[in-house]
């Protein structure tokens, strides 16, 4: 079933007319009939209401959307109600199949969390404590098996089950000519040639790397997910050393999500060929918004890296290689050499839960510079907040002032990441200005993060459109919402040359929940953290420290050692840390 509907927005825009098409128990609806989708949502995970006194007027309420539609008449309010009830039939049995799983996996969800909230505090008792006192390190490990008994049960339980879509399970009618939506798997055959969104003349990587149109697996976007049993203990309070279940995590290392700011790395070389020094800033300033671009509903979490893990990438005529520095406090550090440009950072990312939203707090300094002109630029990160993640429509804002500073010549943009009002104003725009070495307004930015960003000049009023975003790939809402270059960063790595052990690639809680293997994931992402816990804890017995491989730090910030691309191809990866 398709037709128009009347779609209730806002108290701005109130109702608007949207294209619904209805196949197999999903719900998708677009601006006119053959658009790009605007939503999708599951039935079998949502409430279908009449409105009580409007015979036109019915509701639908999945948990994290709440919409509300009109007919234009009564008895095709009545046929859409039906037809929605029958489709949600459909799917019933697989939502109750699961009901019960997922009931059990919130509870051993909260064990895990209870579990690590109790190593995290013994963790600050002394060896010399915990042996002399009587019956303590026997509690320590009687909770350990607790946990392992609680993750087993699960298993038994959960069998031939998971929380993902397969991909045959997905099948509706789209808005393109497919009928289905396309899964592409590992298997080489199934993957089309490696193309650029800059141009077929940039470096690439290797000519026969495989390009993905989509995940192995498809996620449910409409999934509901309990995030108040694990983390309601924990208001106000750093979250960085509470475990979380891994169906919170998307298939990305937070070093892989780090590498995402140079989706955009096409901005600083539009700026490299500017004359004046101003335009350069505006345009600088512009890429430093784009690298916002890809957060656009991701509100899963990328994995917490493991002390000593890396990622390295090769494309579109920069490498980059980034490390997991520090683990308590979490630092992140990455450096990026283009023949136009080096790019280097490091970041402390703090998050907190402030009771109906997620608070994350970026630390550190952000350096560009363009070797043609020799400009430095230095800037930090403003700060987002993950809003509804109890209750409702869960949603990215970013906020805060940010100041890009030239330390080669004293000129500075001040931009602003303006935060959401309500009913949506100001719903992620940007505006900022470019300052002179005097002082002096020269250009004017504005646009959005999400969207695209234009330079006008105060002067002529002449506008210049500095950044537009990239479509995104079809069903993008499928595969968490990653863009092009996401969907990228995490292939095999089998088909990387000389990648050392400690790369994200190689990681296997990582690549068992991208290949929808929830219980193995589960057990190796616990697996992983006790490693490290034990090796931390040896390393503190025989007052060792963790060394970084690739970064030191200077007193300041941390720095490129320089070494890792020589040691390519040449088995020069020796004293690598075992991670994995």
């Amino acid at each position: 079933m398709e037709g128009y509907l009347q779609k209730w927005t806002n108290y701005v825009f109130g109702w608007q007319k949207r294209y619904f098409i209805l196949a197999e128990g999903i719900l998708i609806y677009s601006k006119e009939k053959n658009d790009s989708p605007l939503g999708t949502i599951h039935l079998d995970i949502s409430q279908i209401l009449k409105h009580p006194k409007n015979p036109k007027r019915f509701y639908i309420d999945s948990g994290l959307v709440h919409m509300q539609l009109k007919a234009k008449s009564e008895s095709e309010a009545i046929l859409w109600f039906n037809t929605l009830e029958s489709h949600k039939c459909i799917t019933n049995s697989y939502s109750q199949k699961n009901k019960i799983i997922n009931l059990i996996s919130e509870k051993i969800a909260e064990i895990n969390s209870i579990h690590a909230q109790i190593l995290a505090e013994v963790d600050v008792i002394p060896i010399s404590v915990i042996k002399i006192t009587p019956g303590l390190e026997r509690a320590i490990s009687l909770c350990e098996e607790m946990k392992d008994m609680a993750s087993e049960t699960l298993g038994y339980i959960e069998m031939q089950e998971n929380y993902f879509i397969q991909p045959e399970e997905i099948s509706f009618t789209p808005l393109k000519h497919n009928d289905k939506i396309e899964v592409l798997c590992d298997d080489p055959s199934t993957f089309f040639d490696a193309r650029s969104q800059i141009s077929d003349s940039e470096d690439n990587g290797p000519a026969d790397m495989p390009y993905r149109k989509s995940l192995p697996y498809l996620r449910d976007p409409n999934q509901k997910i309990n995030i108040w049993k694990v983390i309601k203990e924990s208001i106000g309070l750093e979250l960085s050393r509470i475990a979380v279940p891994v169906y919170f995590n998307e298939p990305l290392s937070f070093l892989q999500r780090f590498s995402e700011d140079l989706s955009y790395n096409s901005i600083i070389l539009n700026a490299s060929t500017c004359e004046d020094s101003t335009l350069r800033l505006a345009y600088i300033s512009t890429f430093i918004i784009s690298t916002y671009a890809s957060s656009d509903c991701r509100t899963m979490k990328p994995f917490n890296p493991l002390l000593g893990e890396t990622f390295e990438l090769c494309r579109d005529g920069f490498r980059l290689i980034t490390e997991q520095v520090s683990h308590h406090p979490p630092i992140s550090a990455l450096y990026c050499e283009h023949p136009a440009y080096i790019f280097y950072a490091s970041t402390e990312v703090k998050t907190s839960f402030g009771g109906t939203y997620l608070n994350v707090h970026p630390e550190g300094k952000n350096h560009l510079i363009l070797k043609s002109f020799g400009d430095h630029y230095v800037w930090e990160k403003p700060f987002t907040n993950v809003h509804n993640i109890i209750i409702g429509k869960i949603y990215v804002d970013h906020f805060g002032t940010v100041e890009v500073v030239n330390e080669n010549n004293g000129e500075k943009a001040v931009v602003e990441f303006k935060k959401r009002g309500w009913f949506g104003g100001s719903a992620n725009e940007v505006e900022g200005f470019v300052y002179d070495r005097y002082g002096k307004e020269v250009w004017k930015i504005q646009g959005k993060w999400n969207k695209g960003v234009n330079i006008v000049n105060v002067a002529t009023c002449n506008e210049i459109q500095a950044w537009e975003v990239y479509k995104f790939p079809e069903n993008y809402e499928f595969n968490y919402f990653f863009s092009d270059f996401a969907l990228q960063l995490n292939l095999p790595a089998h088909y990387f040359q000389d990648l050392p052990i400690t790369d994200s690639r190689h990681r296997p809680d990582q690549r068992y929940l991208e290949n929808g293997d929830i219980k193995t994931a589960t057990n190796e992402k616990l697996r992983l953290e006790e490693k490290q816990r034990a090796v931390r804890k040896v390393m503190e017995k025989n007052h060792e420290h963790h060394i970084p491989k690739w970064f030191k730090f200077d007193g300041n910030e941390w720095k490129f050692l320089g070494g890792y691309w020589e040691c390519k191809g040449k088995n020069g990866y020796s004293n690598l840390p075992d991670i994995y």
